[in-house]
């Protein structure tokens, strides 16, 4: 999918600066970025940054709407199957689990009460229900 942002936009931004009738030098002088770079752009080698796609739509006169962008950001999860995720699910609910049983185990004076018990076990559901909704959120 990077591959073809980097296609499409290295096509843009050749096709509009030949256009213009600018040189990859004449580009360079107006825009502020090196004439390696614009080669490089124009070679699909590199996915340029939105403040360079905006510099150079701004000078080839396109709007920065139409030049499409590459991701700002990350995912914060890689890309697991559905095996993974189980696995991954099971793992992480059996550690919290261990860590608040660790935690009630070594304190002798928690929970006082049958309501801090409670408390307690919200929390711990809430955090587990919290990580596996992100790991099996679908994306669309």
């Amino acid at each position: 999918m990077t591959t073809n942002r980097k296609k499409m936009i290295s096509e843009l931004v050749k096709e509009k600066r030949m256009a213009k009738g600018y040189t990859q030098k004449e580009l360079s002088e107006l825009s502020h970025i090196s004439v390696r770079s614009i080669q490089r752009i124009e070679n699909g080698e590199i996915l340029p940054r939105s403040y360079t796609l905006k510099t150079l739509a701004e000078i080839l006169e396109v709007s920065f709407a139409d030049i499409p962008r590459p991701e700002q950001v990350q995912k914060r999860f890689p890309k697991l199957n559905k095996g993974q995720k189980i696995i991954f699910s099971i793992g992480i609910s059996i550690f919290i689990l261990l860590l608040a049983w660790g935690f009630v185990a070594q304190s002798a004076r928690f929970p006082e009460t049958t309501f801090e018990l409670i408390v307690l076990m919200a929390v711990i559901l809430l955090l587990i229900t919290t990580i596996l909704a992100i790991v099996w959120k679908t994306r669309s």
